[in-house]
């Protein structure tokens, strides 16, 4: 797919991985409609992309609210034209010991990381199946691919995020539209990982973090190469993920060898959330 000149509607635009894939989109042409909540401002953003040349327009909304997608939807295509790609980013964060999630949060992670992402989907879809093209990108997780402790309800919307992607790339093959699920591993500087990094233990080797320009260009390459999954991750990178399909208890087993189970301790108890033995 030829990006320049193109229009994206790109949710969770004013933090964590958002800036960053705004600019590796519009260093590519690409015409901007930047989602996040209203209370989140990316004026600062687009006084960056606006003098590379390409429109770019703030659209604020909560993708939460799923009866105002539509909305959204026809805002961005107002502001900068029809919608040739969709980039699911906006998500919610939880670590911690399940046992300490309440229900309210479980809602909230669910609507904002899997609910948005199909209402977004089902809206914006039509239009680009009516005019040939389009690709529809969503931000997964490395949780999305096997099991990782003190992310279960995360994990468990991750997977939901790439086991969708994948069904609509079988559905709609063939018919112009492609997508695309990235699934980061642990990300320096920005979300849930970066906020806590200086106070958690060093990752093992195989989850050391990468920087964030890593994934917006794993989106640039998911749309123009037509990827159906990226794994934005050190080599090997398929091994855990390769072991969690085959193998599932293996995956358990490896994730629970000491290095990878003080890491996630570690991880946990630096976001104040970890199970304590005996509590």
């Amino acid at each position: 797919m030829e990006l320049r000149g193109t229009n994206a509607l790109l949710t969770g635009a004013a933090g964590g991985l958002g800036g960053y894939i705004a600019r590796a989109l519009a260093a590519e042409g690409v015409n901007l409609a930047l989602n996040d909540l209203p209370s989140a401002s990316v004026d600062d953003l687009l006084e960056e992309l606006r003098p590379r040349g390409i429109r770019a327009e703030a659209l604020p909304a909560d993708v939460s609210d799923t009866a105002g997608l539509e909305t959204l939807v026809r805002h961005t295509e107002d502001a900068i034209g029809p919608l040739d790609i969709l980039v699911n980013n906006a998500g919610l964060e939880f670590a911690g010991a399940f046992e300490h999630q309440t229900r309210e949060e479980l809602e909230q992670l669910t609507a904002v990381n899997l609910l948005a992402v199909m209402e977004l989907t089902r809206v914006a879809l039509p239009g680009m199946l009516e005019r040939g093209r389009g690709h529809i990108v969503n931000i997964a997780s490395i949780a999305g691919k096997g099991p990782f402790q003190y992310l279960g309800s995360y994990c468990a919307t991750k997977h939901g995020v790439v086991g969708f992607t994948h069904s609509m790339r079988a559905e709609y093959h063939g018919s112009g539209v492609g997508f695309s699920a990235i699934c980061p591993i642990f990300i320096s500087r920005v979300g849930m990982y970066g906020r806590i990094e200086t106070a958690a233990p060093d990752a093992p080797g195989p989850l050391r973090p990468l920087p964030p320009e890593d994934v917006g260009a794993a989106v640039v390459e998911a749309i123009t190469r037509d990827r159906p999954e990226i794994l934005v991750s050190r080599r090997p990178k398929r091994l855990l993920p390769a072991i969690s399909a085959v193998a599932p208890g293996a995956a358990t087993w490896l994730l629970n060898r000491r290095r990878f189970r003080e890491f996630a301790d570690g991880y946990a108890a630096a976001l104040g959330r970890a199970r304590r033995p005996g509590a």
